[in-house]
């Protein structure tokens, strides 16, 4: 019934955003309009490290903006003309309406992809793989999602799948008594309030974590905690029946997964001298090898 509910929820946020907002009902295809305008809007995170945020010098950077420059990139070579890139802030709540309404043509981040998720929106093939864990204190007792019974746990309030997770291990009796869920439009507010002792832990993805690991005053104050959860399979969010221009981000995609421009990126953000040393697991690499198509 709960699953229901929601797949209702996520049907009835799509139908609003859809049919209520003044927004194109994508009669156009996407490539032929980027054609047309000579512009693509392409949504980024402000806040998920490293995948997309503010460095130190102001600078709206990540892993994410650097593959969307990979598919601006493509589409200038597509059409033999200049393209303009505009750039427009997303977070876990407002991504998949960003979408939805065409305020944005793609959204590039941390989105897990789920079959809830796929009711109202598509998705890229993967092209990143992770899974939840907890962010605690150094000197924090939490050691395993067992310890969160009756703490404060953390979350990001858009993360379906991270929600849905935890309430699973809660039903599971994993978690007995259950833990009380806080949640946080963005994951560094989610930090803030772990730092202000607000929460006992901050439950997401492994990668993100390590991200706000390392971009913590005094990084050796953390420390990463539990086996996966779950495992996160990460797409490019782009609008319902829009094949040609799924099929062209996908093309872009496994090309760069083939010329080894992919791994030069990730080794940028997630090498050993990257923002967040994070070595890809052998599901990773067996994931980019299946997906890595002949022409």
């Amino acid at each position: 019934m709960a699953s229901i509910q929601r797949w209702m929820a996520l049907t009835a946020l799509a139908l609003f955003f859809t049919g209520f907002c003044g927004s194109p009902v994508f009669a156009e295809d996407i490539l032929t309009k980027i054609d047309r305008t000579g512009s693509v809007t392409m949504g980024f995170r402000e806040g998920s490290v490293p995948f997309g945020y503010m460095d130190a010098q102001g600078r709206w950077v990540g892993f994410g903006i650097d593959i969307g420059l990979e598919i601006h990139k493509a589409l200038e070579e597509k059409f033999k003309k200049p393209i303009k890139l505009e750039r427009k802030p997303i977070n876990p709540k407002t991504r998949i309406p960003l979408v939805l309404n065409g305020t944005v043509d793609i959204a590039l981040g941390s989105t897990t992809i789920t079959l809830e998720r796929e009711g109202v929106i598509d998705f890229s093939l993967p092209y990143f793989l992770t899974g939840t864990r907890l962010l605690v204190p150094r000197d924090s007792d939490i050691k395993d999602f067992s310890d969160l019974a009756g703490k404060r746990v953390g979350m990001g309030s858009g993360s379906t799948a991270n929600i849905k997770g935890l309430e699973k291990a809660i039903a599971q009796g994993i978690i007995n008594p259950a833990c009380d869920k806080v949640l946080f439009e963005e994951h560094n507010k989610g930090f803030l309030a772990l730092q202000q002792g607000k929460i006992h832990a901050y439950f997401t993805d492994a990668s993100i974590l390590a991200g706000m690991q390392a971009k913590a005053e005094r990084p050796e104050d953390w420390k990463i905690v539990g086996a996966y959860l779950t495992y996160e399979p990460y797409g490019i969010l782009l609008p319902e029946n829009q094949g040609k221009w799924r099929d062209f981000v996908n093309a872009t995609l496994v090309r760069l997964f083939k010329n080894g421009r992919f791994e030069a990126i990730y080794d940028k953000w997630f090498g050993p001298r990257g923002e967040v040393p994070l070595p890809m697991s052998p599901e990773y690499k067996n994931m980019i090898q299946a997906l890595s198509f002949p022409e």
